[in-house]
């Protein structure tokens, strides 16, 4: 019942960003494929690896990791086997928020990593307290409580290096996007599923 239960929650977050998207695009967005798989399975991939690579880290630097999953949690609970499907979803949202952007602004590419940061404490913090309502608890716990527990500043320079990282991928994912989007699903797989 419960994967039901996930399956909605991601269901009506993936709606929900479609559908800002449209609005502030102020048309029904028409989605492409092969880019829209890439920016998926390239944010899932990603972000993962990275959470087990920075939380790991941080866990070995200050004695305690930086956040904790509590929702399907693998490797220590510095990932999920649901992370792939938020990563996944904020893939979508980067997806189309980026075509929004820069079609409204051309030169705004370069700045894509300084917006990935801040999008991505807002949107995670957003996640973590709608799933706190419906759920009754956190999908991840930040152990420092200097934003409630739902998020931390702690993170953000994390997500700056991780914008510029995703920007980079993304732009050599473009060349085959359906090769790279096939790699980022077996990585990906490999990670959470074979732990």
């Amino acid at each position: 019942m419960f994967a039901v239960q996930l399956s909605i929650f991601a269901i009506a977050w993936i709606s929900g960003l479609y559908l800002l998207n449209s609005l502030i695009a102020g048309e029904v967005k028409q989605i492409k494929f092969k880019p829209m798989l890439l920016y998926v399975t390239t944010l899932a991939m990603l972000g993962v690896y990275a959470e087990v690579i920075c939380d790991t880290i941080y866990n070995f630097i200050f004695g305690k990791p930086l956040w904790v999953y509590t929702v399907l949690p693998v490797h220590h609970a510095f990932t999920s086997k649901f992370a792939i499907v938020l990563w996944g979803a904020y893939g979508f949202y980067l997806y189309m928020m980026h075509d929004n952007i820069l079609k409204r602004h051309s030169n705004a590419a370069k700045y894509l990593p300084y917006i990935f940061c801040l999008e991505a404490i807002v949107i995670e913090a957003m996640v973590n307290v709608t799933f706190r309502i419906f759920f009754g608890h956190y999908i991840f716990y930040y152990l420092p409580g200097d934003l409630g527990h739902i998020t931390s500043l702690q993170v953000l320079p994390i997500y700056l290096i991780g914008g510029f990282v995703i920007s980079a991928m993304l732009l050599k994912g473009k060349t085959k996007p359906l090769f790279f989007s096939s790699i980022g699903v077996i990585l990906v797989c490999i990670l959470v599923f074979l732990n």
